[in-house]
């Protein structure tokens, strides 16, 4: 048996022409919010973000993403809260529950508006309005960190920084950055924070998309009968018969005792093995190697 070290950073190689249109099955956490304190009433802007996040992700046919019911049934179920805080440990936990190849991660280290006001003294009797007219000015930023995580590996393979920033004028209050205009409703894409909030998820979703081009095709074992495997990619997946791949057995994780972020773990190559039927939202394979279990995960090699 040939043994890898899966180490921190990912090579990026593109995937080839035949198999190319796989879609990378993800999820989604809240993001964990630590501007508390900044944004004055807005309502839980951890999961707004990430479901925008999540808008965009499906949005460019790169990813197919769970969907919100089941990630929040399995994290209720193993007791992992919604803060959107993962390890290595629970990623995999997710990925294997879930047949997740990738979890994105978020938090949020800024969001707020401040005003500041311009006063123009006795110009708005000109108008008929008696006394100071002041102008004010609404700034809205918002910024926050994103990383993907590997399930198979609990490697962190990308890290992003987004941010956004939006101003208004106007010579009264800017009634529409108001926390009743909350994330989904009418009108919030319109306000201030909705704008900046809407440039910090394109600018972390945009390496997101790009780089799904260069991930090596991976998928989880989720039955094993024989010299059979049943993998957790099919049609819907834009999968393909006569896909060939390796298995791999995880090993120990390799954590950095500076930080305690994984680096990926020690894994063992057990072989190798080849798509025989795709099915709609599952396929079937076939394999030499003996002894492949439901913990194993299969993924090609370059």
């Amino acid at each position: 048996m040939k043994k890898i070290v899966v180490v921190l950073l990912a090579v990026a190689v593109l995937a080839s022409p035949m198999f190319a249109g796989n879609k990378k099955r993800i999820a989604v956490m809240d993001f964990e919010d630590k501007a508390q304190g900044q944004h004055g009433g807005w309502h839980n802007p951890g999961r707004g973000m990430a479901d925008m996040l999540v808008t965009v992700l499906t949005k460019s046919n790169k990813y197919s993403v769970i969907e919100r019911e089941k990630l929040d049934k399995v994290m209720k179920e193993q007791q992992l809260g919604a803060t959107g805080i993962v390890t290595a440990q629970t990623a995999a936990k997710i990925g294997q529950l879930l047949g997740l190849q990738y979890i994105v991660t978020g938090s949020i280290t800024e969001f707020g508006i401040k005003e500041s006001k311009l006063g123009v003294g006795n110009l708005g009797g000109l108008f008929g309005i008696h006394g100071g007219v002041d102008t004010r000015t609404n700034t809205a930023k918002v910024a926050c960190d994103v990383r993907m995580i590997d399930t198979s590996t609990g490697e962190i393979l990308k890290a992003e920084k987004g941010e956004g920033e939006e101003s208004s004028t106007g010579v009264s209050v800017d009634l529409s950055v108001a926390p009743s205009v909350g994330f989904g409703k009418d009108g919030f894409d319109d306000t201030v924070i909705g704008k900046a909030v809407r440039k910090t998820i394109e600018s972390v979703s945009r390496p997101l998309i790009e780089m799904a081009e260069n991930f090596p095709w991976s998928a989880k074992i989720m039955k094993v009968d024989g010299n059979k495997l049943w993998l957790n990619s099919g049609k819907n997946d834009e999968e393909k018969e006569g896909r060939t791949f390796s298995i791999f057995k995880k090993g120990e994780d390799l954590v950095d005792p500076d930080t305690g972020l994984s680096l990926g773990s020690s894994d063992t190559k057990l072989g190798t093995g080849k798509i025989t039927k795709v099915e709609e939202k599952y396929s079937i394979a076939e394999t030499d190697v003996k002894g492949v279990t439901k913990e194993n995960y299969v993924k090609e090699e370059r």
